[in-house]
């Protein structure tokens, strides 16, 4: 079985649609940390090959999607 490497664009817009499947009340910049460590438990491979720190990358995908 071959290891299967996602393109940074493609794990961007899964992540992004990951986020919006949650309900608009739990969007907040409060939900990420929480989401950030959902996505680590069930879809960990959205993180491999990211740069950095996931968090911050995370809420850098997710900018334009977080309710005040």
């Amino acid at each position: 079985m071959g290891l299967f490497i996602m393109t940074k664009a493609d794990r961007e817009s899964r992540l992004l649609e990951l986020w919006l499947q949650r309900p608009q009340d739990e969007r907040t910049m409060n939900d990420v940390l929480a989401f950030a460590g959902w996505v680590q438990q069930n879809y960990s491979y959205l993180f491999y090959g990211m740069r950095g720190d996931p968090y911050q990358t995370l809420k850098s995908v997710l900018r334009n999607h977080i309710r005040e």
